[in-house]
């Protein structure tokens, strides 16, 4: 805990380590002595990890000769923060004067969140609410959270309980109603990760955020809890509701060979039919002539009137093709095995132009008479999904 506050007081980075050699390097940086934390691995030849600024500039002297790139993905600490706020004093000053406005506007309810309600409606809550003197924009001072409590279940027999809670600018009134058939519905849950990623960006709405910008998570880790405590230090449950953002990373494969095959017709055609009565048919015509060809069917059915009789007769055509074996370039297998692989991703919900970086690598098909390309995509993305807890 001492290393990391005091890595967060210097400044660190956070560094992607790309190449073959990962582990390598990894324990070349650790043998010189420089620390590196919250190692993730995100694909097979990418790593995410922490390091002090002073250390990442001696990095380059260190993993001279590997097969290794280093790059910056993110920057954190007082330093970074610092240099911000001070490059301009009139951003400075507006800054603690938007602090101090801030500070003074917490003092107040902005925001009031009803749920559980579903006999009593939601009027007659916010009525009760506002005889008391609770809307918005009234002084958190002025509330008392025990007497609300009371208050709502005396004014409403359907009730079995009520939980009155301030977080921030918003109050939370959430109820239970006795022998209600819905209460069942009402759920309780995290907001987990889809996901592995880096996280960029957390917008908690509802519950506990547990990471931070520059976490590292991987899929099914809890990133805003469902469960709180309220300013009594009682423990609270709700269903957690927010926006994490995170660096993830995708990968796919496409291949090619360096030849196609096409479809010529020969210009020889037959024709043959098949008569339908009910359950029976009857063909009518000699067999199909040809080894290898392509057929398509058309069929009549007598009516009369609105009524289908069951009586059909279907022509089916034939035509007689060869298959023929043509060379393809280098650059065009190369351009197909690619857009393959972007196929595959767009299958897995990657658009392009969300990416924000790409990453290919070719490799030859063992008979060499095709290509392999691998397609590493980095994007931006919300990962949080909600979990319910049983």
């Amino acid at each position: 805990m001492i290393t990391r506050l005091w890595a967060w007081l210097v400044g660190y980075v956070i560094i992607k380590l790309k190449g073959a050699q990962l582990e390598a390097a990894v324990n070349r940086i650790a043998g010189s002595g420089y620390g590196i934390w919250d190692l993730e691995r995100v694909t097979a030849n990418i790593m995410i990890g922490k390091i002090r600024i002073k250390h990442f500039k001696r990095l380059r002297r260190i993993m001279s000769g590997m097969n290794v790139r280093v790059g910056i993905v993110g920057r954190a600490g007082l330093p970074f923060a610092a240099a911000k706020v001070l490059k301009r004093k009139g951003l400075l000053l507006g800054l603690v004067l938007t602090a101090a406005l801030l500070y003074y506007l917490t003092g107040f309810i902005w925001m009031i969140d009803i749920t559980g309600s579903e006999q009593v409606s939601l009027a007659e809550i916010t009525a009760v609410l506002a005889g008391e003197g609770v809307r918005v924009g009234v002084a958190k001072a002025d509330i008392d959270l025990h007497r609300l409590e009371n208050l709502l279940l005396t004014q409403f027999p359907e009730l079995s309980w009520a939980g009155v809670s301030i977080k921030g600018v918003l109050m939370q009134v959430r109820v239970a109603e006795r022998a209600s058939p819905n209460l069942a519905e009402v759920r309780y849950g995290d907001v987990v990760a889809a996901q592995n990623g880096l996280v960029t960006q957390v917008v908690p709405f509802r519950g506990t955020p547990l990471v931070a910008p520059g976490s590292t998570v991987k899929k099914g880790d809890i990133l805003i809890a469902g469960e709180y405590y309220d300013q009594f230090g009682r423990r609270q449950q709700g269903s957690a509701e927010g926006i994490v953002r995170a660096r993830v990373w995708y990968d796919a494969f496409g291949e090619a060979a360096f030849s196609k095959i096409t479809e010529i017709q020969t210009g020889n055609y037959h024709v043959n039919y098949t008569l339908t009565i009910g359950k029976w048919t009857l063909r009518l015509g000699k067999p199909v002539p040809f080894v290898t060809h392509t057929a398509s069917a058309q069929t009549w059915q007598w009516r009369i009137g609105g009524l289908a009789l069951p009586v059909a007769v279907t022509k089916h055509s034939y035509a007689e093709v060869d298959y023929q074996t043509t060379k393809i370039s280098i650059e065009q297998a190369r351009a197909l095995a690619l857009e393959r692989a972007w196929q595959q991703l767009a299958a897995q919900g990657v658009e392009r132009d969300q990416v924000v970086e790409s990453q290919v690598s070719e490799y030859m098909i063992t008979d060499q008479d095709g290509i392999r390309v691998g397609l590493i995509v980095e994007l931006e993305q919300d990962i949080g999904e909600f979990a319910p807890r049983l």
